[in-house]
């Protein structure tokens, strides 16, 4: 399904790149950690390139990791019966994972299905867990984040909902 670049462990200039990458892509979440924690962060994930119309999580299947969406884009969806219903797109900046991750229940809460080619930092649960847990300036900002980004998402599902009503 992905093809794994490896650990960001490797050479400064492949770091330097997915790093002013991210810097672009999350540059609220890129501010706030600063360049040494961002560094670290970037030392807990792998760059994972997925060919398009493949699936990368499918609904209430196991979840191991988060991903952080550099390039292209993707589809989430649940079945309704016989029906698919279309529950968002996923852009560049997104997060993927978390509600699996965060909830501790480790299912997938829609299927996610590329639409195009995309790019994307994969950070496993346990890396994920780790930096939670052991690093309070890294733990604020992300949860910072998803918590914004868990409110962005409701906001725009209760927007939906008033629509189908």
């Amino acid at each position: 399904m992905a093809f794994l670049h490896g650990p960001l462990k490797g050479g400064a200039r492949v770091n330097q790149d997915i790093t002013t990458e991210f810097q672009r892509r999350f540059p609220a979440a890129s501010g706030e950690l600063g360049p040494e924690n961002l560094a670290r962060l970037m030392r807990a994930c792998t760059v994972v390139t997925i060919a398009p119309h493949r699936k990368l999580f499918r609904d209430r299947m196991p979840v191991d990791s988060l991903y952080l969406v550099l390039e292209g884009e993707m589809l989430a969806s649940v079945e309704d019966g016989s029906r698919t219903l279309e529950v968002g797109h996923i852009k560049p900046g997104d997060w993927l994972g978390e509600v699996a991750v965060l909830s501790g229940e480790m299912l997938a809460s829609s299927t996610v299905t590329t639409t195009t080619r995309c790019r994307a930092l994969k950070i496993h649960s346990r890396d994920f867990e780790d930096l939670v847990i052991h690093d309070a300036d890294i733990s604020h900002v992300l949860l910072g984040q998803l918590v914004d980004l868990l409110a962005q998402r409701l906001r725009e599902s209760n927007a939906t909902a008033a629509k189908l009503s």
